[in-house]
């Protein structure tokens, strides 16, 4: 009665996270998925169809029936803590078999099955992936995890024989994330048998749709399909791979209707439509920009290195820093890594020694102490950066006032927008230099893709990565620099009246409070700008 987790999960009478019992009836098309131990699968799925549930279910079988080491992975450390919490506890707690298995103190990062362990990991951390061996890496959420440190997981099935690799998520765009696997799949396709004409055929948009009655229809005879005809498929390969590969539609769901195909066919994106209803990658070049497309903006020409000089600062590990003026982007580089006797801020520092008139815009995360000691003695020319979302004005980049000087706050992923848009419109933003200076540069831009995501707000876009994109926000907040102080009149200039020094065409005066402007007024007399 074991031997197939279907029959296992019928004979304990399992519940989902909920208490609902799990069934294969609507869910028929998930019974294969469950019972396939393949060394190799892929799974594009839209959200919301128990995916999730069973990967987790077929983990805990495998750590207690075939004794496997499981490592789980999901994009972030705390969507881990979220899936603990909200999945995988309650599904032990609904599930009197699953309890008894527990039997050990477990944690948030990992739970003991009998002598094997399922380890919870986020990828966005290289040094999670070093810490444990495992006969199985299960990866969810592929295309919002870390591509690079989801390869470096596959380390740890090396020592032991016989690994395995399962991947399942939403896809989001083509030849990304889980559609490089996918690529490489057999590419099951779920066909069902007309009740009418007698004819199989695979299920899929807009064939089995009639978009004007909004019915599902028998793409070869028009009649009408039957919730059963769709239910009571049969998946079938249309492909030769190395990976076991499924690939689940809305359409294949009994409970969601065609009305319902239709209407977010009409009225969501394009994009979404394709990974949230269809479960396919999208193919569309606005989902993306590559490093051949940035490294267009190469003129070959050197900067002279004049006037106003805005530095982006990424405070991650190392630093990251970009410079630019009217002229172009004429650096960009890395600070060494902190040491006992090298502080990386002290490079940062150099930076606006050399250049007296430069401005920065730093992130304002990373390290909180480092960048804050930096603005605090260089007032009014270091500016910390915040990303968020201003729903009630819509701007784009709203600079401190007053209390809130110093500060700046961008909408990340519209300002991400406008500036794919001027990469791709070659000469915008100018790269001075050859595209062999340039090439690491570049190359922090094929990490970036355009997801849809829902929010309380509805869908979304959202700029995501899969890899490191720090130049890609050294160049974000330099940007942002350029877009206030390009100009003179809103620039600090040298002047013998202080009133003068400060930034008259945005009319800071009178915004800043007065203790602020003795701060700026001590900073700007000391270093004679």
């Amino acid at each position: 009665m074991e031997g197939l987790p279907t029959l296992w999960v019928k004979k304990y009478k399992i519940k989902n996270e909920s208490g609902i019992p799990i069934e294969f009836n609507d869910h028929y098309f998930m019974r294969d998925f469950y019972n396939d131990f393949s060394p190799l699968q892929v799974f594009l799925k839209p959200p919301q169809i128990g995916a999730t549930v069973a990967e987790i279910l077929k983990s805990f079988y495998c750590a207690a029936k075939k004794h496997w080491d499981i490592i789980y992975t999901l994009p972030t450390q705390s969507d881990v803590s979220d899936m603990a919490g909200g999945k995988i506890n309650r599904l032990v707690a609904q599930n009197p078999v699953l309890s008894k298995w527990v039997k050990d103190h477990d944690t948030v990062e990992q739970k003991s099955i009998g002598k094997n362990i399922i380890y919870y990991r986020g990828t966005y951390s290289n040094k999670q992936a070093m810490m444990v061996s495992s006969d199985l890496n299960i990866h969810d959420e592929v295309d919002a995890s870390d591509a690079e440190v989801i390869a470096q997981y596959e380390t740890r099935l090396q020592a032991k024989s016989g690994g395995r690799r399962w991947y399942f998520s939403h896809p989001s765009i083509a030849g990304f994330g889980v559609d490089i696997p996918w690529q490489k799949s057999d590419k099951k396709e779920w066909f069902i048998v007309c009740p009418h004409c007698e004819k199989e055929q695979q299920l899929k948009f807009p064939d089995n749709i009639d978009l004007a009655k909004k019915q599902y229809i028998c793409s070869l005879c028009g009649q009408v399909l039957t919730d059963d005809s769709r239910r009571y498929g049969v998946w079938k390969p249309t492909a030769q791979g190395d990976f076991s590969g499924y690939h689940c539609s809305q359409l294949m769901c009994s409970w969601i209707s065609a009305e319902k195909i239709v209407n977010d066919y009409y009225e969501k994106s394009e994009q979404y439509f394709t990974n949230y209803v269809l479960g396919m990658p999208f193919v569309g070049s606005e989902s993306k920009i590559s490093s051949e497309v940035v490294l267009r903006n190469c003129d070959g020409m050197t900067n002279g290195q004049e006037g106003r000089i805005i530095i982006g600062v990424d405070t991650g590990l190392p630093i990251h820093y970009t410079l630019m003026n009217k002229q172009g982007v004429f650096f960009y580089g890395k600070c060494k890594p902190p040491a006992i006797d090298h502080d990386p801020y002290d490079e940062l520092e150099k930076l606006l020694i050399r250049f007296p008139r430069s401005i920065m815009v730093s992130d304002q995360g990373g390290d909180l102490i480092g960048i804050r000691r930096l603005q605090a003695k260089y007032l009014g020319r270091v500016f910390l950066c915040y990303y968020r979302r201003d729903r009630k004005t819509q701007e784009l980049i709203r600079w401190g006032e007053k209390d809130e000087f110093g500060i700046v706050v961008v909408d990340r992923n519209r300002m991400i927008q406008l500036m794919v848009d001027q990469l791709r419109d070659t000469g915008r933003i100018t790269l001075n230099g050859t595209k062999e200076d340039f090439q690491e540069f570049g190359s922090h831009f094929d990490s970036l893709y355009k997801v849809v995501t829902e929010t309380n707000y509805g869908a979304e876009f959202v700029w995501e990565r899969s890899g490191p994109d720090h130049y890609v926000h050294t160049l974000l907040y330099a940007l942002v620099g350029f877009d206030k102080f390009a100009q003179d009149l809103s620039l600090i200039v040298k002047h013998d009246s202080f009133m003068d020094r400060v930034p008259t065409g945005t009319d800071f005066i009178g915004r800043i409070p007065a203790r602020r402007i003795q701060q700026i007024r001590k900073t700007l007399d000391k270093l004679d700008i």
